[in-house]
């Protein structure tokens, strides 16, 4: 599932409004520091100040990963990694190949994990505007090929990216796991997109919004 680009939806919106100050403050510091750093490390600081914006925007749905995490067993952490990855938090996010939301679900993957779930299939509007419905639908694809790729979580992140059929054949054609990660580490798209995931979610456990709560004496 490829990065997307955000559609305009109400929840979308909202979220844009609430966060425009906080891009124009990263705005403002991006050319600010890319004055001070010049030519070279210009870009490199951008990549970074876009980078916290991101982070902020998957921070936003942080109680929603918390709540889904916490009745599920998922790691929130790896939730919100994930969605970095996938959307940068943004709600209304499509792909060119029609991935929708947080977790950029493509529609019969959405439609199958409503089905594991008792739930309706969801429509295009519903994937798009409600950020706790995208979660635990993901959440659903997430366990269900976790039972049939794990325990490698960057194994069942190969497979939630380029789906189990091609991993399956890339698997084949390789003799296996160790062997296909061995030839195509560094070279393959699919397993920095695992990589990344995880990394990420790394970086968000080691956050405040993140961090394990103390128990209250």
């Amino acid at each position: 599932m490829k990065r997307a680009k955000a559609k305009k939806g109400s929840e979308g919106k909202k979220t844009g409004d609430a966060q425009r100050p906080l891009v124009l403050v990263l705005l403002f510091l991006t050319v600010a520091l890319f004055a001070v750093g010049g030519v070279v490390q210009g870009p490199k600081i951008a990549r970074i100040v876009w980078s916290e914006l991101g982070v902020r925007h998957v921070e936003h749905h942080t109680e929603v990963f918390k709540k889904v995490g916490a009745e599920t067993g998922i790691d929130p952490a790896l939730l919100a990694g994930i969605c970095y990855v996938e959307s940068r938090g943004k709600v209304d996010a499509v792909s060119n190949k029609g991935a929708m939301g947080l977790f950029q679900l493509m529609p019969s993957a959405a439609a199958d994990a409503a089905r594991r779930l008792k739930l309706n299939p969801p429509t295009r509007a519903e994937l798009l505007s409600n950020p706790e419905l995208n979660t635990r639908l993901a959440v659903s694809h997430l366990q269900w090929l976790h039972r049939l790729e794990g325990p490698s979580w960057e194994r069942v992140l190969v497979a939630y990216n380029a789906g189990r059929g091609r991993l399956k054949q890339w698997l084949d054609d390789a003799g296996g796991w160790d062997a296909w990660r061995a030839a195509r580490l560094g070279r393959s798209e699919t397993l920095h997109y695992a990589q990344s995931c995880l990394a990420f979610a790394q970086r968000f456990r080691e956050r405040d919004s993140f961090a394990p709560q103390t128990a209250k004496r």
